[in-house]
């Protein structure tokens, strides 16, 4: 594999979708940019990555006591 310096995924996106043009098949694009092929997929499907889901809030240990006011 070859090593790639950390990119952001819409950089990550638009070298899939260049190198693609440039002929290169899906399982090449795997390899070249150590990822799997639903990344792959998803980068020839759309040019924006999806945003990042929002965790679900944790609960603290004050919780219990909020209704108490």
């Amino acid at each position: 594999m070859l090593f790639m310096p950390w990119m952001s995924k819409v950089e990550l996106y638009a070298a899939i979708r260049r190198d693609h043009r440039g002929g290169m098949s899906m399982r090449e694009l795997e390899r070249k940019h150590g990822v799997t092929w639903r990344t792959v997929r998803k980068a020839l499907d759309s040019s924006w990555p999806e945003p990042r889901k929002k965790p679900p809030s944790r609960a603290t240990g004050l919780d219990r006591y909020k209704p108490v006011r």
